[in-house]
């Protein structure tokens, strides 16, 4: 099958990467525009562009999807089908061109979660599993109908990074499986039932600072789902410090909420429910360390709190 992949982040690239080691053809790659990144805000290309010039591969970098020009580069490509994974909404005029339209790849078992951070958002949930969906695009947010979808089990520690990986080998089989299904025309073409849909918008960086009245398991879920961005960060000792591990012993101190206990190398914080462990923290402006380090550099530990 003659393919156009649109994607941006690493979690795209390796759906990239995967489709030009099979027997498809992957013909041109669309991605978001080169942006300033680091401290030096150097240009910088997206992943999946440098895996597309790695492989020699067209890149295609609009910053209107509605334009004119757009379409007509795609055009010039007669591809079979778009797969897109991490993009963007494609207009109805996009969708058209291609004999099978285009199939987008979802972080999470559609209806739910539906919307621009579907992992974070699962995991902030609290949830044991979620999933990978490869669904007909339409002209509305991931709502067209389901091709195939696998189940991914949420572990206890698992961050929006890690669970990030473990979702592309069954995505990647999920892909394959739905690719095979257009190519014998045998599509099963699920229509979502929309009537179960839940949202998944998009993070702000404010969702990351810690409320220590919410239950130590509501807080260790945040922190795992805003790992690596925004982070679950608070100020302690008048410092803003991100809590990059933590977990919610059985057995531990009581404490206030925000109350801070350094016993044994290991530091515990009362919440409104039960008491978080920090294991690895990074101080503002610095790199994670686990706990025990970061604590030989606080000279007055008596009264310490999160504020």
């Amino acid at each position: 099958m003659k393919i156009v992949f649109m994607g941006t982040p690493a979690f795209a690239a390796q759906f990239l990467e995967h489709l030009v080691a099979s027997d498809n053809e992957v013909l041109a790659v669309v991605t978001q525009p080169d942006r300033p990144a680091g401290r030096g805000r150097v240009l910088t290309p997206p992943p999946v562009k440098e895996a597309a010039l790695k492989h020699n591969l067209p890149v295609l970098q609009p910053t209107d999807l509605k334009s004119p020009e757009f379409e007509a580069d795609l055009r010039k490509y007669d591809a079979d089908l778009y797969v897109v994974v991490a993009y963007s909404i494609l207009p109805k005029n996009i969708l058209g061109i291609t004999k099978f339209g285009a199939v987008n790849v979802h972080g999470s078992l559609l209806p739910k979660y539906r919307g621009a951070a579907p992992v974070q958002r699962a995991i902030a949930d609290g949830l044991n599993e979620t999933g990978v969906t490869v669904f007909r695009l339409d002209e509305k947010m991931d709502h067209g109908p389901i091709l195939a979808q696998r189940t991914v089990v949420i572990d206890h520690q698992d961050t929006t990074a890690s669970l990030l990986d473990k979702m592309v080998v069954p995505g990647c089989d999920a892909l394959d499986d739905a690719l095979n299904q257009l190519k014998n025309g045998c599509e099963k073409d699920l229509t979502q039932d929309h009537a179960q849909a839940s949202g998944a918008p998009k993070i702000k960086k404010e969702e990351g600072l810690i409320d220590f009245n919410l239950p130590a398991r509501t807080i260790h879920d945040r922190i795992r789902a805003f790992n690596p961005w925004p982070g679950g960060y608070g100020k302690l000792g008048g410092r803003m410090v991100y809590l990059r591990q933590t977990d919610t012993p059985e057995n531990g101190p009581k404490l206030a909420p925000g109350v801070v206990e350094f016993k044994d190398n290991r530091l515990f914080v009362g919440t409104g429910e039960g008491v978080l462990e920090v294991i690895e923290i990074q101080a503002e402006g610095k790199k994670p360390m686990p706990v025990a380090d970061f604590m030989r550099g606080i000279q007055k530990r008596e009264g310490l709190q999160f504020c």
